[in-house]
């Protein structure tokens, strides 16, 4: 014996609680009767008029359904809205209960059985006298359906197909059902890297599951997997293989992420910082900040740390300075003029370096009176030949999150050579630019201050990877 369902709910998944459709079921099905030839049985009864109508759905038992709490053997269903079906009684069968219930367009299916048509099939065919039903009896919750023994087949999942990038529609080879409270654990919709596509909402419908989920991702393809407590109409279980499909995110979806490439691991040559920039910054006092900046593929997670080496010759170098690996730049202050250089080397986990990257600039002198004998990278002169340093606010002064200062080297600092580094070519076009001397131009009370063009240099150096002595 089972019961007859309501099949249509609609589950949210973001509260994981059932939203309830308003809409009206359609009226009691009326003015059921039944006849049978031999096995044959041919049900009638009243339309519906109270809603559109979709389908109705007959009902039959060896006994009575009415009298019984709604609980019946099995059921057919109508091609459309007319009022007749013919169907075949089970084998073994003599006497047979029938009636009716009304499937609007929406889904929605009458709440109650009215009345019954009984009929007995080893008799002459003959029209049965209706037997209506004493007091409307309504279907029960679907938590107490009578599942038979060994009579289910598994539902198989036919079709999935994607509609938009926000809905997804599935077809299974038998009605489906699921507890509200539990559906949540039966459905879900995996992405390429493990991640699920958020669902929103899911609509029951007979045979077809209507998913609604955030916008997915164009081209990227999902699996979508159900289990239980999903189920067929009788309790009958999933299939074991046909329960899931693969589908690919709409052509209207959001846009997927670019995935930069993962960088090849060299364990004796880590890769040397890149898209270096060095800033000198004049300070009121003549001296400069030096702010360099660059970035780091670290994406493999095999890179320890930056060695930074500072010189003012090009030849020797201060102590080195080591930084994390996440560090993106360092700041010197009270930097004086002239030459000024900061060679970066990478170290990885297995200790060997970078080849290394030279940056050096030379650092004009600020004559008070005068000017400035060479180049002033930032800031300007006034017509009278005052200085006009740039207003800089407190929060700008602020270093960055990731930008490290150190202690800028000074002629007490013992220096060193860097063994297989060679910066003599960097040493001598230094030394072979040829400065010219601003002129001060007198004309009534203005100044005219003549700059050149500024002399910074990117030099890279490279040499094998090595460990650091």
């Amino acid at each position: 014996m089972r019961t007859k369902l309501k099949i249509v709910c609609t589950l949210t998944f973001l509260s994981f609680v059932g939203n309830v459709m308003a809409e009206a079921a359609p009226s009691a099905v009326g003015g059921i009767a039944a006849t049978a030839n031999g096995s044959e049985i041919t049900a009638t009864w009243n339309s519906v008029t109270s809603d559109p109508i979709a389908y109705y759905r007959v009902y039959y038992s060896e006994i009575s359904i009415l009298e019984n709490a709604g609980l019946f053997d099995d059921f057919e269903t109508t091609e459309g809205n007319e009022t007749t079906l013919t169907f075949t009684a089970p084998l073994g069968v003599d006497t047979l209960y029938v009636t009716a219930i009304a499937v609007s367009e929406n889904g929605l299916e009458s709440e109650l059985f009215l009345e019954e048509a009984h009929i007995e099939i080893s008799s002459a065919p003959t029209a049965p006298t209706p037997t209506p039903a004493p007091v409307p009896t309504q279907a029960p919750a679907p938590t107490t359906t009578v599942i038979p023994e060994n009579t289910s087949e598994d539902v198989r999942l036919l079709k999935t197909e994607v509609v938009s990038p926000t809905e997804i529609i599935t077809t299974f080879s038998a009605m489906v059902t699921v507890d509200q409270a539990n559906a949540p654990k039966g459905l879900k919709i995996e992405g390429p890297s493990g991640d699920n596509l958020q669902i929103k909402s899911i609509t029951i419908n007979q045979k077809t599951i209507t998913i609604l989920t955030e916008p997915q991702t164009r081209g990227t393809v999902y699996n979508v997997q159900f289990s239980e407590p999903f189920e067929g109409k009788n309790g009958s279980p999933l299939d074991a293989s046909d329960r899931s499909a693969l589908i690919t995110g709409h052509s209207d979806g959001v846009e997927p992420p670019v995935v930069a490439p993962v960088r090849a691991v060299d364990p004796m040559s880590p890769p040397d910082i890149t898209d270096v920039a060095l800033v000198p910054h004049i300070q009121q006092n003549g001296a400069y900040t030096v702010t360099m900046e660059w970035t780091v593929d670290n994406t493999p997670g095999d890179l320890h740390g930056i060695v930074v080496y500072q010189t003012r010759d090009g030849q020797t170098f201060g102590p080195p300075s080591l930084l994390p690996i996440d560090i993106g730049g360092v700041q010197l202050q009270d930097v004086t003029p002239g030459f000024f250089g900061l060679y970066i080397q990478t170290i990885n986990v297995y200790g060997y370096v970078s080849p290394g990257v030279f940056q050096y600039a030379s650092l004009p002198q600020y004559i008070p009176g005068y000017g400035f004998y060479g180049d002033l990278t930032f800031g300007s002169m006034d017509s009278e030949g005052n200085v006009l340093f740039d207003e800089i606010d407190e929060s700008e002064e602020e270093v960055a999150g990731n930008i490290a200062t150190i202690d800028v080297i000074t002629k007490d600092t013992p220096l060193q050579e860097i063994e297989g580094v060679d910066h003599l070519a960097a040493a001598e076009e230094v030394a072979g630019l040829h400065w010219k001397n601003a002129a001060v131009l007198a004309g009534g009370s203005s100044v005219v201050v003549l700059m050149l063009a500024s002399a910074f240099v990117f030099v890279p150096r490279r040499r094998g990877g090595s460990d650091i002595e």
